[in-house]
């Protein structure tokens, strides 16, 4: 069945949580855990459904004034992933954000100064899909090294 995206509303809050416990290489840290459960509970969002089930997600916070938007949370699950899920939740908040005068589009992600490889398909699909390295960030922690992706709208 083709996927659907619509709006994240407060039911779909605990099959989100569902999908970050199916994905512990991504989501292993417990502080991350607990802030992605309350950003799908207090941000806008996005879901993708198969007509039945949540298959994926994501969060985004807006300074309308300066015209940016941040990805702040985003997962497939991990029977779902490689099948464009992603790919259609980005284009959906794009499409949005393009509707409000947002110009940029910010994501921050694991550097691979982390070497840790779960995350270097994060950044290639990020890559992939028209964002760029901006700047690398100690934000999250020595052992957390965190990378700025920007994609112009």
């Amino acid at each position: 069945m083709h996927e659907a995206v619509r709006d994240l509303e407060p039911r779909d809050a605990e099959a989100c949580d569902a999908i970050i416990a199916g994905l512990p290489e991504w989501f292993g840290n417990e502080q991350g855990i607990r802030d992605c459960a309350l950003a799908v509970r207090s941000q806008a969002g996005l879901v993708a459904t198969d007509g039945t089930n949540v298959t994926g997600f994501l969060t985004w916070t807006q300074d309308r004034e300066r015209g940016v938007a941040e990805i702040t949370w985003m997962a497939v699950r991990a029977t779902s992933r490689r099948r464009g899920i992603g790919r259609s939740l980005l284009g959906a908040l794009i499409e949005r954000l393009l509707e409000q005068q947002v110009h940029r589009l910010d994501v921050k992600t694991l550097s691979e100064r982390a070497a840790y490889a779960p995350y270097a398909e994060t950044r290639g699909f990020y890559l992939a899909n028209g964002f760029e390295s901006v700047a690398e960030l100690d934000i999250w922690g020595e052992d957390n090294p965190a990378l700025l992706l920007r994609r112009s709208l």
